[in-house]
């Protein structure tokens, strides 16, 4: 029954699979969809209450193809949208960058990603572009790029980005996140270039890695190191929680640990606020990972350590 109107009749769905499988092989539909693959500009036009899905299909075309897509009743003109990740990465450091670019992957529609951390930049480090089933990498092979690739699939393909039509002539060589790899992360996100015309094609083993450092493991202990330190002096370790468990470890349990030569009593704890003002203790955090914090004050500044600082939690 309608419950807004008693009188009419609901919707009859019984038959939608069959009806919706008959429009997809219709004459007309197909001819719809070879139209709208040959096309690189797309026009949608919509009047009265059609203009607000005129909008949503001029964003979500440029969202989820490499077409451009205008709406002109509303004047929406769709051609990229632009995820600006991060700004935040500590000068020259590679690992943070990776460590970001594997999280952040996660949430990014499939498409063109750009990602310069470079401190080998004019060197024989090579300027790449590399095919996932998400999408195109575009940055220095410096290891950068190998974490999100994993996260993805993995690389299928991978190219230097050596074509002189897409570099930008420059008295130095300092710069190639403006003179190289901007221009052809610009020409693949808008299909004015494809990933083969990018250069010589690169294969995939040598392509640069970085890896995450694995624990060592005993009997009464377990030894990992501080990955990445946030804003708020956060320790994200590579210790899981599934380690701490394997040492009869609960959320609750006072934790035995020792870096920076700091032998420390402390509580593993569900969330920041189960910890006392201005005290230490370990959480697992948004990740996943063993992390060390302080409850409104700086765990990193506390403890005096840095990225790379060896942790071990013992029995």
């Amino acid at each position: 029954m309608n419950i807004a109107n008693p009188n009419k009749e609901a919707l009859d769905v019984k038959g939608f699979d069959r009806n919706f499988e008959s429009v997809i092989k219709s004459d007309k539909w197909i001819k719809l969809q070879s139209d709208f693959n040959k096309c690189n500009r797309i026009l949608i036009v919509g009047n009265g209450g059609n203009l607000a899905v005129a909008d949503h299909a001029a964003v979500d075309i440029a969202r989820l193809t490499d077409k451009s897509s205008c709406a002109p009743g509303s004047g929406i003109l769709a051609s990229s949208l632009i995820n600006d990740i991060s700004h935040d990465i500590p000068p020259q450091n590679i690992k943070y960058g990776s460590l970001l670019l594997m999280r952040a992957i996660q949430y990014i529609p499939p498409g063109v990603l750009l990602a310069v951390v470079d401190p080998g930049v004019g060197t024989e480090r090579k300027p790449v572009a590399i095919q996932t089933e998400w999408g195109i990498m575009v940055g220095p092979d410096n290891g950068l790029l190998n974490l999100a690739c994993a996260t993805v699939g993995g690389a299928q393909k991978a190219h230097l980005l050596e074509n002189k039509d897409w570099i930008i002539p420059s008295e130095g060589n300092t710069f190639h996140a403006r003179d190289i790899f901007s221009p052809f992360a610009a020409g693949l996100a808008s299909s004015q270039l494809s990933i083969e015309e990018c250069g010589e094609e690169v294969d995939l083993m040598n392509l640069q890695q970085y890896l995450i450092p694995l624990t060592e493991k005993k009997e009464n202990e377990v030894k990992g190191e501080v990955m990445w330190i946030d804003h708020y002096g956060n320790c994200q370790t590579n210790i899981s929680p599934e380690e701490l468990s394997d040492l009869g470890k609960n959320i609750g349990d006072v934790i035995s640990l020792n870096i920076n030569n700091q032998e420390i009593k402390t509580t593993w704890v569900s969330n920041y606020q189960e910890e006392g003002v201005n005290q230490l203790g370990i959480v697992t955090d948004s990740w996943g990972m063993i992390s060390i914090f302080s409850r409104n004050k700086n765990a990193g500044e506390i403890l005096d350590i840095q990225d790379g600082e060896k942790v071990t939690i013992k029995k």
